[in-house]
């Protein structure tokens, strides 16, 4: 079964939608479609991963030097990848999913007075 997660980033006005499909040998096939030429190429570049790089994610190949160079560091679609794979190797429900929605980073809620 396919775990898919949408990214949208408000900041830069682009959205992505990522697929993570579990294989017979237990890698992930990654898809990722998106109107952000970076995210495209990206895409390009990250077309399978393992499990240990969802449960690594410091040396995962999601962030490895080469696949992640056309985003920025403010870019989540990587973690919108994580996201999915979680779901996918049931790391987090689906269900979870459908009750919460989505996550957030909340951008005006702190002033320099606070």
């Amino acid at each position: 079964m396919t775990s898919v997660i949408y990214v949208n980033m408000n900041t830069c006005g682009r959205t992505a939608r990522v697929s993570v499909t579990r294989r017979d040998d237990s890698d992930l096939d990654v898809s990722i479609e998106s109107d952000c030429e970076n995210v495209r190429r990206y895409a390009e570049r990250l077309t399978r991963m393992t499990e240990m790089d969802v449960i690594d994610f410091a040396h995962s190949v999601v962030n490895r030097e080469g696949v992640r160079d056309p985003l920025t560091a403010t870019c989540l679609v990587p973690m919108g990848v994580i996201y999915a794979a979680s779901m996918e190797l049931g790391m987090m429900s689906k269900r979870m999913g459908d009750s919460v929605h989505a996550d957030e980073i909340v951008l005006d809620r702190c002033r320099e007075s606070d």
